[in-house]
């Protein structure tokens, strides 16, 4: 029986109607790859040009394996690249974006130096004008345990902690910890997502490469970083980050989702994630009634949204618990709201 060849890294790359961005992506990707790689491109149901600009450029790069399946959204295409990749590292690439020409070396060289687990790097903006705009990394990121990923990396990436909104009280804006927690910015160890079954959650349709990230990082045992912006990421107006907020309702249920996901994960983990997090629950909780009071989604929706929401112990104790100061007097007055909305609702239920 022949030997399958070596392949050292899979770059996986989720294909849906993507024709005016593919070609200039794939240019870039396969100038930045190195030998032994294979490049996994699923096409999820395109009704462009996308399959015909795959099928011409797997016609030159042997490299380029190509796989169809009926629309199911992104984290479906990406599961089923992880299916099929056969490289030791394992890299995502978004069709719209692009790579500098040292992205796969210099990320697979630092993982060795380090023997690390999972590798991140700052990344550089492509606006629609041309210009660019670079996004540093918040700190430096090298870590030889679980428990000091899961404090300093973590703790960043899955929510809002209560301390993050002390410090918010304390002038400190919101996000100043925060890191996009987007894959493509990282290179994976496919033994370790194998060994934890790591996958995209295909019920979340924004903040899906958060919690594969988290729950991949659950499992690492050393990270590092590279502060330097060896990704391009395409800034455009019809992109998911854009048009899922814009759907009320979609944005509005997708947060029951993101709930449930981090409350499996901290599950999982023996109860070590929630108190990163624990603000998040609220802060969708304010953010449903906003779009309510905004008109953008129906108030029957919107309270059944709540209703389901508020009916979880876990989000019923962080608003609880959430911590007050009349320095935000808007945010203290929605959570006074809500907790007295929630013991009104408790009053009823016990009567009946």
């Amino acid at each position: 029986m022949k030997n399958e060849p070596f392949i050292e890294l899979s770059v996986i790359i989720p294909c849906w109607n993507v024709a005016p961005w593919l070609s200039r992506c794939l240019d870039e990707v396969f100038a930045a790859l190195p030998p032994s790689a294979e490049v996994i491109a699923v096409d999820d149901g395109s009704d462009d040009a996308t399959p015909e600009i795959l099928a011409r450029f797997a016609a030159v790069h042997q490299e380029l394996k190509v796989f169809s399946q009926p629309n199911r959204g992104v984290s479906a295409a990406r599961n089923r690249g992880l299916d099929i990749a056969h490289g030791e590292y394992i890299f995502f690439v978004d069709p719209d974006d692009g790579v500098e020409p040292d992205f796969f070396i210099s990320m697979l060289e630092r993982m060795k130096e380090s023997r690390a687990d999972y590798c991140v790097c700052a990344f550089r903006v492509r606006r629609e004008d041309g210009t660019f705009k670079d996004w540093k990394l918040r700190d430096a990121y090298e870590f030889s345990s679980n428990d000091s990923i899961l404090e300093g990396y973590v703790s960043r990436i899955v929510g809002y902690s209560f301390n993050d909104v002390r410090r918010f009280y304390a002038n400190e804006p919101l996000f100043a910890r925060r890191e996009m927690a987007s894959v493509w910015r990282a290179c994976f160890r496919r033994d370790v997502i194998n060994r934890a079954s790591v996958k995209f959650d295909e019920t979340i349709s924004l903040y899906e490469d958060a919690m594969f990230n988290v729950e991949y990082l659950l499992s690492a045992t050393k990270m590092t970083c590279i502060d330097r912006p060896l990704y391009r990421v395409t800034e455009r107006n019809s992109g998911a980050m854009n048009t899922i907020p814009r759907d009320a309702s979609r944005f509005a249920r997708n947060k029951i989702r993101l709930l449930l996901s981090r409350k499996r994960l901290n599950e999982m983990y023996g109860g070590r994630l929630w108190r990163f997090c624990e603000a998040s629950a609220v802060f969708s909780v304010l953010e449903v009634f906003f779009l309510m009071m905004r008109f953008r989604l129906g108030w029957g929706e919107g309270c059944a949204i709540l209703r389901e929401y508020l009916d979880d112990d876990m989000a019923r104790c962080a608003l609880h618990d959430f911590p007050l100061s009349w320095r935000k007097p808007v945010l203290a007055s929605a959570v006074l709201l809500f907790r007295m909305i929630y013991a009104r609702r408790k009053n009823e239920n016990r009567r009946r």
